[in-house]
């Protein structure tokens, strides 16, 4: 038996593996930067700090791998809107993309220009000791960043429930595991 409109199809497993891996480690960024001022000053804050740097640096290697992978072997699937809704849904995509990236290098930045060393074995050199106001402004860039990051993925996950219980589509299980 034929239908006229099959159901979605699904994304290949590395796309859906690197598509939650990335999530699960923005997750775990958010959190930890919104408790990091909790942990007392010293090492213990060190470390978290390190954690922080650590997975940041991992979420720029995942992120730029999906990426390629995306652009390279993973497996399109066709748009499943069009008109203004599509446009919406890739623009989110493409906003989603660029600031984690540029959540990535600002961080990096921001690691740079403070010193932070990571479990205090590695670290850059410090770029500018006496910029504490270039320090301010990164610091300022890396939270407005993790902000539009929160609202784009707020807007990704309602527009995927929207799809899921609203239109019942099936969009949401490209993208399951």
């Amino acid at each position: 038996m034929s239908t006229d409109h099959p159901g979605p199809q699904r994304y290949d497993t590395t796309t859906i593996l690197l598509h939650w891996l990335v999530a699960i480690i923005v997750l775990v960024l958010w959190v930890g930067a919104s408790l990091l001022d909790w942990f007392p000053r010293g090492p213990v804050r060190a470390d978290a700090r390190s954690i922080h740097i650590t997975l940041g640096l991992s979420l720029g290697v995942l992120g730029g791998g999906r990426l390629a992978w995306r652009m390279s072997w993973g497996k399109p699937l066709p748009p499943t809107e069009g008109g203004v809704l599509g446009a919406l849904a890739k623009a989110t995509h493409l906003g989603l993309y660029a600031l984690l990236a540029a959540m990535v290098g600002v961080g990096i930045l921001l690691a740079w220009t403070t010193g932070d060393s990571v479990f205090n074995q590695f670290g850059p050199p410090i770029l500018d000791a006496d910029s504490r106001a270039l320090v301010d402004q990164l610091r300022g860039a890396h939270a407005v960043i993790g902000w539009l990051i929160v609202a784009l993925v707020g807007l990704h996950v309602a527009a995927a429930l929207f799809h899921q219980f609203k239109l019942r589509d099936g969009i949401l299980g490209r993208m399951l595991p």
